[in-house]
């Protein structure tokens, strides 16, 4: 089982942007220094109560100059929102920079803020996803090439540097529906899901039969994100991290309300007035031993081979009680579940 933690640039109440950039670096040296596997960094825009964390790749950059042991992972880089020729120059140094340890984690959102924001049809966000995905993988395996689409037109182009492992960085795709995971199986990607509630489990199965019937040499990487808060009793990680989750379901609350989007309203009320349920089913907040069984739940009915941490949901838990919750992970859970 591989342990990689979220970092995310949660501003939290009274506290300024930079000071979020500040403690998301000492996250990353945390997760460094205990022995965690890997870094990932999500991508967010116009969105300042959830994240001002929208220049993703340039702060796996930073990463990669500030790590020397842990890999480093987009979870994940909405690549319909930029130019894809860009993306792919920016991922092949990143992977240089941090000697061959950057994951490349790909979706397109199921946010329509995103493209809100750029005056980019979310109605196209498949469409584009296709064309920018090709782009990536023509820029990543051809020395010059040339391409024609719906968004997007290159004529005799070639991307330096290129990418430090062959034939490119591993990627991660981010899918949800049944044939989604099955196309990405055949085409031997590997997996980063989001728990909210969901176990994945016949669309999992699907996919590690289409894998196998494809006959990829190697298993595939299954990594799931999972809101994690680990405290020394089960009293303590069930309210330590209760105002902040109340803080983001009213986050939600106003944002679906703004799109018209009344069944998470309501899911998000219910939860507000029911912690019991939200605890239940969509998070894994407890003591080091109750965490353990979860997390064995999960990798029985998900067969996930990483857990991409969410250890700050809501992203107002104060700062020393994240870095405290990462350390009792890696000294109290990991190692049990090695």
């Amino acid at each position: 089982m591989k342990f990689g933690l979220l970092v995310d640039c949660h501003v939290r109440e009274g506290r300024t942007q930079t000071l979020a950039f500040d403690e998301l670096f000492d996250q990353v040296d945390a997760a460094e220094s205990m022995g965690l596997d890997s870094i990932w960094i999500v991508e967010h825009h116009f969105r300042p109560k959830a994240s001002v964390l929208s220049a993703s790749m340039m702060v796996a950059g930073a990463i990669a100059a500030r790590t020397k042991r842990v890999r480093i992972g987009t979870a994940v880089q909405v690549l319909p929102l930029g130019n894809p020729l860009r993306i792919a120059e920016e991922v092949a140094s990143i992977d240089h920079m941090s000697h061959g340890r950057f994951d490349f984690g790909v979706g397109r959102s199921s946010i329509p803020k995103f493209y809100d924001g750029f005056n980019i049809p979310y109605s196209e966000s498949t469409a584009r996803f296709t064309e920018s995905f090709e782009i990536v993988l023509r820029a990543f395996t051809q020395e010059t090439f040339s391409f024609e689409g719906d968004y997007y037109s290159y004529h005799d182009v070639s991307i330096s540097p290129r990418p430090l492992q062959q034939p490119y960085p591993p990627i991660y795709m981010a899918v949800r529906t049944p044939e989604g995971f099955a196309h990405t199986a055949r085409s031997g990607f590997n997996v980063v899901l989001w728990f909210m509630g969901d176990y994945y489990e016949d669309r999992l199965q699907i996919y590690r039969d289409e894998w196998q019937a494809a006959g990829h040499a190697d298993p595939p990487e299954i990594h799931v994100r999972v809101p994690i808060f680990v405290a020394e009793s089960e009293e303590q990680a069930r309210e330590i991290p209760r105002a902040s989750v109340v803080h983001d379901l009213h986050r939600v609350i106003a944002e679906a309300t703004a799109m018209n989007a009344a069944d998470r309203v309501a899911q998000a009320e219910r939860y507000l007035s029911d912690y019991d349920e939200f605890l239940r089913t969509r998070v894994v907040f407890g003591s080091p031993e109750s965490v353990v069984d979860r997390i064995e739940e999960f990798r029985e009915r998900m067969g996930l081979t990483g857990l991409i941490l969410d250890m700050n949901h809501g992203g107002q838990i104060p700062h020393e009680q994240v870095i405290d919750s990462i350390k009792l992970l890696t000294e109290k859970v990991a190692p049990r579940l090695a």
